[in-house]
């Protein structure tokens, strides 16, 4: 018999849709993923914090605050953390906000 947790289907409808929402502003703005130098401050920020778990997502992480997956997340430089522990990437702001160079 398959069972689903109550809650788990809404959990799993917001999850995507949220990652929806990323998705589409990462590709609105042309795909820029994080530097390395700050991808590395993203990752260790995200390992170091209490709403990360780390054996998720065949141990690539995951934070419970907002229920994305932290490999892909930490790497669009559009998204910024729930906890407002970083933000998104704003070395090239005319790649995030759409404005012209």
């Amino acid at each position: 018999m398959f069972y689903i947790e109550k809650g788990a289907i809404k959990t799993l409808s917001v999850n995507i849709t949220r990652f929806g929402h990323a998705a589409g502003r990462f590709l609105r703005h042309g795909a820029p993923t994080t530097p390395p130098e700050i991808l590395a401050d993203r990752e260790s920020t995200c390992r170091a914090c209490d709403q990360w778990d780390a054996t998720a997502l065949n141990n690539t992480g995951r934070c419970r605050k907002c229920g994305c997956s932290t490999w892909v997340k930490l790497r669009m430089a559009t998204e910024r953390c729930p906890l407002g522990k970083w933000e998104a990437v704003s070395a090239a702001p005319e790649v995030l906000t759409g404005a012209p160079q």
